[in-house]
């Protein structure tokens, strides 16, 4: 078992990994946690795939808590209020979340919640999130990042992730491929004078990024580049290295309960058609010329006839509270603005080519890590694609690709392209 060094300024300080490493367990919680008693929480399938064997490492510790592994098991904001609660009366307990993105999330905001540290014991490379500060949970409905802190310390089996189900790999690549157009957006968002980019930020996600992604079938560098894209998300306390439009087209399809073949559709394969959407839509921008653009705009809303639009994309009502609130306060709706965002869209011609990669190539990469890349291939009927671009817009601040074209009026131009 090999430690892994860890930038300077994190709340995790610890993070080992190698082949074996569940052998070591006790010696690293004794280690890292002096004085506490373990608690694994697991759900059924995370148990049998390394919890049993965590479990077995230990003398002393608290009896596992284990959620069932069917059906799936949800980031719902109300099971981490209740570990929580049970963390607050147990005496000297360390948490050990055993398993992959939801059970991780669940234990962090519960752990966050009760004000103590607890441990990741990462079985699958399928997320961003195992290094990260916040949760993504569902609350009311809506899917949110909650505030806590990152784990403290992370142990990661090599022989467990090797196992671990090669859809989750998969998933994993998926969401690591998305931080190229994440990328774009934040290009977009400084060019649009949203929101600046933080340099030290952004090559500790990007600089290795092409390199980390060579290889669609290594899981080493993919687990690698997950974890420092965490990092970044504790260094800028907001999630915004990580994640653009296309995770917020994710988090529509998940709210509108996406799955395909009966099977709940991952946040990785969602965020993987997300991903080729954005490149396709930057596509556009790089491809139309600008008085080509200024021709393609449609005329600029009322206020009245925005809230109505927005109504119709919110109508099937599960998208939470607030959101068509927070979607009139972002309205950009004067000629100046559109003016103003119109004088950038030749430098944007320029600076994207040089982040993104080209959407045949990227739905190649896709491919060979054995992800999909086409909406068909989730289960999304081509007006279901088009509505959760479009209600991707509203759900958020943050400023991407899709409030950049709304405001021009060519969001509906750049959808038929991506779409044709």
């Amino acid at each position: 078992m090999q430690y892994i060094n860890i930038p300077e300024g994190m709340q995790t300080a610890y993070f080992a990994m190698g082949s074996g490493a569940l052998n070591e367990l006790n010696d690293f919680i004794t280690k890292v946690f002096p004085g506490k008693k373990p608690w694994i929480i697991a759900d059924g399938n995370t148990f049998a795939a390394a919890g049993k064997k965590a479990s077995e490492q230990f003398s002393d510790q608290y009896d596992p808590y284990i959620f069932p592994g069917s059906p799936r098991l949800h980031p719902e904001s109300t099971i981490s209020d209740m570990l929580a609660e049970k963390m607050k009366t147990m005496p000297g307990v360390i948490p050990l979340a055993v398993g992959s993105g939801v059970i991780n999330d669940i234990v962090k905001r519960a752990a966050g919640i009760a004000g103590i540290h607890y441990c990741c014991i990462p079985t699958a490379s399928s997320v961003d999130g195992y290094t990260a500060a916040g949760s993504a949970m569902a609350v009311g409905g809506r899917k949110m990042t909650l505030p806590c802190p990152a784990p403290y310390a992370l142990l990661a089996d090599t022989d467990v992730l090797y196992t671990a189900p090669p859809e989750m790999f998969a998933s994993g690549y998926a969401d690591l491929f998305a931080k190229v157009p994440a990328g774009g957006d934040w290009i977009i968002a400084e060019a649009a004078g949203a929101e600046k980019i933080d340099r030290k930020i952004w090559d500790l996600v990007q600089k290795p990024l092409r390199q980390r992604l060579a290889d669609p079938n290594d899981f080493g560098p993919v687990f690698a580049g997950l974890a420092d894209t965490g990092y970044a998300m504790q260094l800028y306390k907001d999630s915004r290295p990580a994640s653009g439009a296309e995770h917020l087209m994710s988090h529509v399809w998940e709210m509108e309960k996406l799955s395909f073949n009966g099977e709940e559709v991952s946040h990785g394969f969602k965020v993987a058609i997300g991903s080729i959407t954005t490149t396709r839509m930057m596509e556009f921008i790089i491809n139309t010329p600008l008085e080509t653009a200024r021709k393609l705009a449609k005329p600029i809303l009322s206020i009245e006839e925005r809230a109505a639009e927005i109504d119709e994309l919110l109508k099937k009502d599960c998208y939470g509270t607030g959101v068509k609130e927070l979607a009139l306060e972002k309205y950009e709706s004067t000629p100046e603005r559109r003016e103003e965002l119109f004088g950038i869209w030749e430098y944007l011609q320029n600076k994207l080519p040089e982040q993104i990669i080209d959407s045949e190539t990227a739905i190649k990469m896709l491919k060979s890590a054995k992800s999909p890349a086409l909406y068909p291939e989730i289960g999304l009927s081509k007006e279901q694609y088009i509505h959760g671009i479009k209600t991707a817009q509203l759900i958020r601040k943050r400023y991407t690709i899709t409030d950049y074209l709304y405001t021009l009026g060519l969001l509906d131009a750049a959808i038929a392209y991506v779409v044709d």
